[in-house]
C-alpha cells in the first residue's frame, strides 16, 4: 500500500466511513474511480439544496465512470475526479470530511452557495489541488490548521465573503506553490503574521474588510512579485504606510483605504514604477501629497479623499498622463487647480470638493472629451463655469455648489443628454436657465437654488426622469408652466423665494411621488387647487407668503402622511376643513396671517398646535385663543356652550367683558 492510501485509511477511520470502503483502501486492487464515486454520493447527501432535485444527476445507483457526467464533475483520462465546482447553486447544509478521497483533483470551487459550519481540516490533504475557491459562502469559526505537506500544488486560495474568525491561518509559508490568497471580507482578527512575507511567490494578496488590528508588517515589503495587495476597509491597523512598500516595484494595485492609517504618504511609493491604482482614502494621513507620485507614469486612479492633508497639488502631476480618476475630496489641500489638470487627456473623475482651492477651474477641463464626474464643492473657486465641461457627452455628475462661481449657465449644458445630477447652488450665477436643462432626458436632479438666476421658465419642461428640481432663492420670474406635471418621477420641487406670479398649475396633481412642495415667497394668486389633495406621497406642502386667496381645499386633507403644511401669510377665506382633524401624521401647521374664520378644531392632532398656528386670523375661535369667546363676539361660540372665568357666558357682549374684568381688578387692589 502507498503512503497516500496510509493516509486516507487513517482519514476514513477518524471519520468513520464505511467498512467496504476501507476494505477497498486495503487492497492493492482498489478501483480508485468507484472511490471518487463514493465520496461524491457522501458529498451529496451533506450539501442538501431546498429540494431533492439539486443534484439530479448524482445518481447513488450509478457505477463509475457514469460519475465524471455529474452535474459540475470533470474527470482525467482514468475517470479520476480533477474539478468540482459547484458555483452558484442553492445550496447548503456542511462539505463533509470525504472531500478529501478526490485525491486527483486539482480545481475545488464551491462559490457562492450556502454552505456553513467549519470547513473540514482534511481537506488540506489534497496534495494535487491548486485552485481552491470557496468564496460567497458562510464558513465559520477558525480557518483549519494545514497539516504538515498539505496543499503541497495549491496556487490559489479564495476564502473571500464567508465568516472565518480568528487569527489569520499562520502557516501559509509551508505552501510553495502560492501566489494567490485571498482572505477578504471575513471576521479575521489581531495582526497580520511576520510570515506573510516569506510566502515568496505571492502575487496576489487581499485582506480586505477583516477586523484586523496592529501595525502593518514592513516586512510585507519583501514580497517583490506581489502585484496587488489589499489591506483596507473595516481593518484598524496602528502607525502608517510602511516606507519599505517602495520596494514593491511589481505592484500594479495598492489598496489602503479606510484602515485607519496615520502619518505622512512616504515618498518612497513613487518608485512603484509599475502602479495604476492606488487607494489610500478615508484614513488619518497628514502632510503633503508626495511630489514623487507624479513619476508613476501608469497611474490610473488615485484616491487620497477623506484624508487630513494639506498643501497644494504638486506641479509634477502634470507628468502623469494616464490619471483617469483623481479623488483629492475632503482634505484641507489649498492653492488653484493647475491648468494642467485640464489638459490631462484620459483624466475622467475629478472630485475635490470640501477643500480650500481658489481661483478659477481651468477653462480646458472637459475638452479631452472624456469627462464623466465633475465634483468641486464646497471651496472657494471663482470665475466662469468652464464652456466645454460635456465635450464628451458623457459628462453624468457636475457639481458646483457652494463657490464663487459667477456668470451665465453655459449653453451647452442643455444639449448633454448624459447629465443625470446637475448641483450649481450657492454660488453668483445669473442670466436665464438655458431651457433644455429642463429636458435632459436622464437627468435626475437639477439643484440651482441660491444664486442670481433670472428669466422665466420655459413653456414645455419634458424631463421625466427629473426627481429633484431646485430653483430656490432667485429671480425667476413668469408663471409656473403646466408642462410641470410632466415630470412623473419628481419627488422634490422647490421654486420659493423668486418672483413667479400667476396661478398654481392644477397638473401638478399628476405627480404621484412628489413628497416636497414649496412655493412660497412668491407673488402667485388663485385658488389653491384641490388637485394637489392627490399627491399622495406629499410630506410637505409650504405655500406661504403669496397672494392666494379662495378656501382650503377638503381634498388636502387626503395627505394621509402630511407632516408640514404652511400656508401662512396669503389671503385665503373660510373655515379650516373639519376633516384636518383626521391628519394624524401633521406635526407642522402654520395658518397664520390670513382671512380664516370659524371655530378651530379640537381633536385629532389641534391640541399640539399653539396659537402661533393661527395668529393673524381675527375671524377663528377657540383653543388655542384663551379669551377667543370674548373677542370674537356674539356670534363665534353662540352654541359651544363654553364659559369664560372672567366674563361669565361666550354670548355676553364685549363690554361687559371689560368691566367684568376691570370690575375684579379693582376688588384684587
Amino acid at each position: 500500500m502507498t503512503r497516500n492510501h496510509h493516509v486516507l485509511l487513517l482519514l476514513l477511520l477518524a471519520t468513520n466511513c464505511s467498512s467496504n470502503i476501507l476494505i477497498l483502501l486495503a487492497s492493492p486492487e482498489t478501483d480508485q474511480s468507484q472511490r471518487d464515486l463514493h465520496a461524491l454520493i457522501k458529498i451529496k447527501a451533506s450539501l442538501l439544496g431546498p429540494t431533492l432535485g439539486v443534484l439530479p444527476y448524482w445518481d447513488p445507483a450509478a457505477a463509475s465512470p457514469a460519475h465524471c457526467s455529474f452535474t459540475g464533475i470533470a474527470c482525467d483520462h482514468r475517470s479520476r475526479v480533477i474539478s468540482l465546482n459547484l458555483t452558484s447553486l442553492p445550496l447548503h447544509g456542511v462539505l463533509p470530511p470525504e472531500i478529501a478521497l478526490l485525491d486527483q483533483l486539482v480545481n475545488l470551487t464551491i462559490s457562492q452557495t450556502n454552505i456553513s459550519s467549519n470547513l473540514p481540516a482534511e481537506i488540506s490533504h489534497l496534495a494535487s489541488l491548486k485552485l481552491l475557491n470557496i468564496s460567497n459562502n458562510n464558513f465559520t469559526d477558525a480557518f483549519p490548521v494545514i497539516y504538515p505537506g498539505g496543499f503541497l500544488s495549491l496556487e490559489v486560495l479564495d476564502a473571500y465573503n464567508n465568516y472565518f474568525s480568528g487569527p489569520l491561518p499562520a502557516n501559509l509559508t509551508t505552501l510553495p506553490k502560492l501566489h494567490y490568497l485571498n482572505l477578504s471580507g471575513n471576521f479575521f482578527s489581531g495582526e497580520i503574521p511576520e510570515s506573510y512575507s516569506e510566502i515568496s511567490g505571492l502575487e496576489y494578496l487581499d485582506l480586505n474588510g477583516n477586523d484586523l488590528s496592529g501595525r502593518i508588517p514592513a516586512s510585507l515589503g519583501k514580497l517583490f512579485k506581489l502585484k496587488e495587495m489589499y489591506l483596507g476597509y473595516f481593518n484598524c491597523f496602528e502607525g502608517g504606510i510602511p516606507a519599505e512598500f517602495g520596494s514593491l516595484t511589481s505592484l500594479v494595485w495598492l489598496d489602503m483605504g479606510a484602515c485607519n492609517l496615520t502619518g505622512p504618504i512616504p515618498a518612497s511609493l513613487g518608485q512603484l514604477q509599475n502602479l495604476k491604482t492606488l487607494f489610500l482614502q478615508v484614513n488619518h494621513l497628514t502632510g503633503p501629497i508626495p511630489a514623487t507620485l507624479g513619476m508613476l507614469p501608469y497611474l490610473k486612479s488615485l484616491d487620497l479623499s477623506n484624508n487630513e492633508l494639506t498643501g497644494e497639488i504638486p506641479e509634477t502631476f502634470s507628468q502623469i498622463k494616464q490619471l483617469k480618476l483623481f479623488n483629492l475630496f475632503s482634505n484641507h489641500l489649498h492653492g488653484s487647480v493647475p491648468q494642467f489638470i485640464g489638459e490631462l487627456p484620459y483624466l475622467q473623475i475629478l472630485q475635490i470638493w470640501g477643500n480650500n482651492f481658489t481661483g478659477e477651474l481651468p477653462e480646458s477641463l472637459g475638452s479631452n472629451r472624456r469627462l464623466i464626474k465633475l465634483d468641486v464643492a464646497t471651496n472657494n473657486l471663482t470665475g466662469l463655469v468652464p464652456p466645454n465641461l460635456c465635450a464628451s457627452g458623457q459628462l453624468e455628475l457636475l457639481v458646483l455648489m457652494e463657490n464663487g462661481f459667477f456668470g451665465p449657465i453655459p449653453e451647452d449644458l442643455c444639449r448633454c443628454d448624459s447629465l443625470s445630477h446637475v448641483r450649481m447652488g450657492k454660488n453668483f450665477l445669473n442670466g436665464t436657465v438655458p431651457p433644455g436643462l429642463f429636458n435632459l432626458s436622464r437627468a435626475d436632479m437639477l439643484d440651482l437654488n441660491d444664486n442670481f438666476l433670472s428669466g422665466e421658465l420655459p413653456p414645455i419642461i419634458n424631463g421625466d426622469g427629473l426627481e429633484t428640481l431646485t430653483l430656490s432663492n432667485n429671480r425667476i420670474t413668469g408663471q409656473i408652466p403646466p408642462s410641470i406635471g410632466n415630470l412623473l418621477a419628481l419627488h422634490t420641487l422647490s421654486f420659493d423665494q423668486n418672483r413667479l406670479s400667476g396661478s398654481i398649475p392644477s397638473e401638478i396633481g399628476k405627480l404621484n411621488h412628489l413628497s416636497k412642495l414649496n412655493l412660497s415667497g412668491n407673488s402667485l394668486s388663485g385658488e389653491i387647487p384641490s388637485e394637489l389633495g392627490e399627491c399622495g406621497s406629499m410630506s410637505l406642502l409650504d405655500l406661504s407668503r403669496n397672494s392666494l386667496t379662495g378656501v382650503i381645499p377638503d381634498e388636502i386633507a387626503s395627505l394621509k402622511i402630511l407632516s408640514t403644511l404652511n400656508l401662512s401669510r396669503n389671503q385665503i377665506s373660510g373655515e379650516i376643513p373639519k376633516e384636518f382633524m383626521h391628519m394624524t401624521s401633521l406635526t407642522t401647521l402654520d395658518l397664520s396671517f390670513n382671512n380664516l374664520d370659524g371655530e378651530i378644531p379640537s381633536q385629532g392632532q389641534y391640541p399640539f398646535f399653539n396659537e402661533n398656528s393661527f395668529a393673524g386670523n381675527p375671524g377663528l375661535y377657540g383653543a388655542p385663543f384663551h379669551n377667543a369667546s370674548c373677542v370674537a363676539g356674539a356670534g363665534a361660540n353662540a352654541n359651544s356652550g363654553e364659559q369664560n372665568p372672567l366674563c361669565g357666558a361666550a354670548n355676553k357682549p364685549f363690554f361687559l367683558c371689560i368691566s367684568s374684568f376691570i370690575g375684579l381688578l379693582i376688588i384684587l387692589y
